[in-house]
């Protein structure tokens, strides 16, 4: 059969050459070319050859069913990978030594204070439990965290301001010749003083641990000195001279009386 070798007439639109349509990849990498060649301009006046389809296609578009679509050169550094630390880890880290309480031992590791063991440390159940027992002492001084002090002998005599807990009882008395501290009221209390003469200074926990302070001597005799160290109690044998006074040693102690004002009701008019 012969060749038709006529030209194509353009006269007629239905018999126009048909053009094959253009891959939709190639159309999609052009759509994607065009936006970023116009956000950065040309340095210079004359217009630059545009880049091929395909190296556009090939940097900026990655077409996968893992990945899904993802604009831009895929880069990871090591700074992004590494995770950084939140503000609680950051304030777990900063915790300061110098506000945590020094090493001490404890009323089972000291039986007597004294020169060569001066401090021992109650635990937080022994210094929240019960009450703590100080026998073979004659004056007991005491110091809550309001700055009220007074001051009680084993007699009875009282000086000062009293300090009684929410359940009627004194934060620091006398029960007979022992000296009694409140343990369960103990977070009240700032410090107190025991003094004892001529006899050995006892200490007794809620749960039967004791310890003992070193006897006095002819010029020297120890005290025992508590003091609220966060919530625990600390314990420490104190040497002063034999022969002062015991508003003397209070005042070694920088205890100071306050003056007792007996509360009134009011009366109407």
């Amino acid at each position: 059969m012969a060749l038709n070798s006529s030209p194509v007439r353009g006269d007629i639109a239905y018999l126009r050459r048909r053009v094959k349509p253009r891959p939709a990849v190639e159309d999609a990498a052009q759509h994607v070319a065009a936006p970023a060649q116009q956000a950065a301009p040309p340095p210079q006046a004359t217009p630059q050859p545009q880049p091929e389809p395909q190296r556009v296609a090939s940097a900026g578009l990655t077409l996968g069913p893992s990945a899904g679509l993802t604009l831009g050169p895929a880069t990871t550094s090591a700074a992004t990978s590494t995770p950084q630390p939140t503000a609680s880890t950051t304030r777990a880290r900063a915790v300061d030594p110098a506000t945590l309480p020094f090493a001490a031992p404890s009323i089972d590791d000291v039986r007597e204070l004294g020169l060569d063991d001066p401090v021992l440390r109650l635990n937080a159940r022994e210094s929240a439990i019960g009450s703590l027992i100080v026998s073979g002492v004659e004056f007991a001084a005491w110091e809550n965290f309001d700055g009220i002090t007074g001051s009680e002998t084993s007699t009875g005599e009282i000086d000062g301001t009293p300090v009684r807990t929410s359940g009627n009882r004194p934060l620091v008395g006398f029960d007979d010749s022992d000296a009694i501290v409140t343990l369960r009221h103990a977070g009240e209390l700032r410090r107190a003083l025991f003094i004892g003469r001529g006899s050995t200074i006892g200490i007794q926990a809620f749960d039967g641990s004791t310890a003992t302070v070193e006897r006095a001597d002819a010029s020297r005799m120890f005290v025992l000195y508590l003091l609220r160290v966060g919530n625990l109690v600390e314990l420490r044998a104190e040497p002063v001279d034999s022969g002062a006074s015991n508003a003397s040693v209070l005042a070694q102690f920088g205890f100071e009386l306050t003056p007792f004002v007996a509360p009134r009701e009011s009366r109407n008019r």
